[in-house]
């Protein structure tokens, strides 16, 4: 039987929200994401499908192959489910659906013109497994792309800015340090967070820029040993109410989560 692992996204679910963590990946209740989160997928889509074939022709895709990778990518998106919130289905889905679509492509034409041609990429879409002799579980993860200059990159799309805080602290961006490392022998020189903001006024690039070392990795280490902890255990505990994440926006279990009180839900017009 393979040996089971932890993935950088399930790390963070699981020390975010537990009852999350347990519906999603214990009792295996998978919840089809949103709209945003689809149009995010035909952008990367895209980015994938041009860094690829740039590893080896050091030249990027036209623009109209990236829309059409864009909307290809939209469209398996859509084939494997979404979820509308209360305001999606006010506004009607058939129309929150296609601006989504037009946005992407919008967001697909400012990577191809801001993103793409900072970057020779050297490894795309890489899955990686760390082995943990001592642990029941490994993890694993995929790092999105490593450059020539031995950068590894993390392409996102917002609605907001990130901050500083949030690069110096990701479990993800450490955990495709620890990968990069295994792969190529040495530590990435940079990770960044390299972000596409859609904003009403157009698309806006933000780059944040953190570093990893040792220490990050040991720290990584012991969060994955607590996390095995709390699976053997069963412990899964739910997240602050107040907590950003505990709404019915952004969590898909939330209508039928027994911590969240029948006051809250009848607030919240579910």
């Amino acid at each position: 039987m393979a040996k089971k692992h932890f993935s950088p996204s399930s790390l963070n679910m699981l020390f975010r929200c537990g009852e999350q963590y347990r519906r999603s990946y214990m009792e295996g209740e998978k919840i089809p994401p949103g709209v945003a989160a689809v149009k995010g997928r035909a952008v990367h889509g895209a980015a994938e499908v041009n860094f690829e074939q740039k590893v080896e022709s050091h030249r990027d895709i036209s623009k109209s192959q990236a829309q059409e990778a864009a909307a290809a990518a939209y469209e398996s998106a859509l084939n494997d489910g979404v979820t509308f919130s209360t305001s999606d289905r006010a506004t009607g889905e058939g129309k929150v659906l296609a601006e989504a679509k037009d946005r992407a492509i919008v967001m697909t034409d400012a990577h191809m013109d801001t993103q793409a041609p900072e970057y020779q990429p050297v490894l795309v879409e890489q899955r990686v497994r760390l082995e943990l002799p001592q642990l029941e579980h490994d993890l694993v993860g995929i790092v999105d792309m490593v450059d020539s200059k031995n950068r590894v990159v993390d392409l996102k799309t917002s609605k907001r800015k990130k901050n500083q805080h949030e690069a110096d602290h990701s479990i993800q961006l450490t955990a495709y340090a620890a990968m990069t490392r295994q792969l190529t022998g040495k530590s990435p020189e940079e990770l960044r967070l390299d972000v596409l903001v859609d904003k009403k006024s157009g698309v806006e690039r933000q780059v944040v820029r953190t570093y990893r070392g040792d220490p990050a990795y040991d720290a990584l280490a012991a969060r994955i040993q607590v996390a095995e902890k709390m699976v053997q255990a069963g412990l899964f505990a739910p997240v602050d109410p107040g907590h950003w994440c505990c709404h019915p926006s952004w969590c898909g279990y939330w209508d039928s989560c027994p911590y969240v009180d029948s006051e809250r839900k009848g607030k919240a017009g579910v």
